[in-house]
Order: structure tokens, then C-alpha cells, then sequence
């Protein structure tokens, strides 16, 4: 990513304030953000890494204001993101790194495993994996959480949203994908088209509740044409 392109997404979160946005865009944050939570929380990595919970290191890179502190606070974590002004709503007292994804500030090889939210489409993709990777453990997983490119669902808050974003699609992942970095598991999630934000908050919130029981069925039909990729990557 290009200066221009950073310092406009940092001064974006610099300012971000979600409780000045609407109720259905609120809504829709949450939609996707339980859809994470339920996701990665089922999987049978993550689940593992409760065995050992304490002695487990976890990088949340891009933490924001700690939307999944949830996952994350059971471990010993590290959050990190490279606004201040994100990491100040985080209301915990320790752990917390301001720091940018493309470097760093960490030794190679001490993360378990690494959350990086929607975080991708707004940096260098190559330079952001690789720093993941790098301060990984062998064995350890990362999971990736992007916008997806090949989406039949291109709601314009996810994808433009006053914020630059480089879209993200499963053949991206495949082109980084190398003999010490593989995919272990991909796949897209959320499916409520943009039409539905017409309707009052009680009927959007029973359309969403709808929509969050049957995103796993959906997703199987439609295979990788969510609005989000997940990808889970183990370093060999």
C-alpha cells in the first residue's frame, strides 16, 4: 500500500467513532462480527488450544477496540492495532500494542496462533502475511479474515465505506500459499444482501437472526461467494 493509501486508512480509525452510525449499520456490524465469533470458535483448531490455555500465545492484529476480546481473553494475548484512538475504547488495562501489521515489533516464531480481522484489505497483503507468518510458531495457525473480491453480495459499507479497501478472493490466498505456509482451511460466510438494510431495526434484527442460523447452509450452496473469506493457515 502506498502512503496516500495508509495515512488515509489510519486517520479513518483516528476519527472512527461507531455510535454516531445508523442502528442498521450497527446491526449489521454485529451480524458479522457473531458470525466470526461462532466460526472460529467451532473450529477444531481453536478448540484445541484450550488444552493448554494459559501457556497459549495469541496475537489479535488488528484488535480494534476488542470486538473479540471474547475469543481471546482465556489465553495469554497480545492486542495490537496501529490506531491509538481504536486501542483507547479498548477497555483493558495491559497487553495492548500500537503497532503496524507490515512490521512487526515482535521476535520470530512466538504466537500459537494469530487473529488478523479485516485487516488485510487495508495494507500490503504479501507484506502483512509474511510478518504473520514469521512470528508464528511451528504448528501455529493463523486466521485470516478478509472482504471478499468474488462476493455476490457487495454491500457498499463493507466495500467502499469512506476507507480504501484492496478486495481479497480465494486465488489470492493460493498465490501465498508455499511449502512452510499452508491452507488448511477456506471458506466465505455472510449472505444478507444490501436490500434487506430497507427495513425497520425489529425486522431487520429477525432477517439477520434468520440469516445467522442458516449462513453455514448457505455458504455450502454458495461455496465462496460471501461477503467475508475465512482462511486458516498453519506454518510448517
Amino acid at each position: 500500500m502506498n502512503k496516500l493509501k495508509s495515512d488515509e486508512v489510519k486517520d479513518f480509525y483516528e476519527n472512527w467513532d461507531v455510535s454516531k452510525y445508523p442502528d442498521y449499520l450497527k446491526l449489521l456490524m454485529e451480524f458479522e462480527e457473531n458470525l466470526i465469533f461462532k466460526i472460529i470458535s467451532k473450529d477444531d483448531f481453536f478448540k484445541s488450544l484450550f488444552d493448554n490455555r494459559k501457556n497459549t500465545k495469541i496475537l489479535d492484529c488488528g484488535c480494534g477496540f476488542g470486538s473479540f476480546y471474547d475469543l481471546t481473553r482465556d489465553f495469554d494475548t497480545i492486542y495490537l492495532d496501529f490506531s491509538l484512538n481504536l486501542l483507547k475504547k479498548f477497555k483493558i488495562e495491559k497487553n495492548k500494542i500500537c503497532a503496524n501489521i507490515e512490521k512487526l515489533p515482535f521476535k520470530d516464531g512466538i504466537f500459537d496462533s494469530v487473529l488478523c480481522i479485516n485487516v488485510l484489505e487495508h495494507v500490503d497483503f504479501k507484506k502483512a502475511i509474511s510478518e504473520v507468518k514469521r512470528v508464528l510458531k511451528t504448528d501455529g495457525n493463523a486466521y485470516f479474515i478478509v472482504v471478499n473480491s468474488d462476493s455476490i453480495i457487495n454491500d457498499e459499507i463493507f466495500v467502499e465505506w469512506k476507507i480504501p479497501h484492496n478486495l481479497i478472493s480465494k486465488s489470492d490466498f493460493n498465490g501465498i500459499e508455499s511449502e512452510d505456509f499452508k491452507i488448511e482451511y477456506i471458506n466465505s460466510f455472510y449472505f444478507l444482501h444490501p436490500f434487506f438494510k430497507v427495513f425497520p431495526k425489529l425486522i431487520l434484527k429477525r432477517i439477520i437472526d434468520l440469516f445467522f442460523k442458516n449462513d453455514e447452509k448457505i455458504s455450502k450452496i454458495l461455496k465462496f461467494k460471501g461477503q467475508f473469506l475465512i482462511c486458516r493457515m498453519v506454518k510448517k
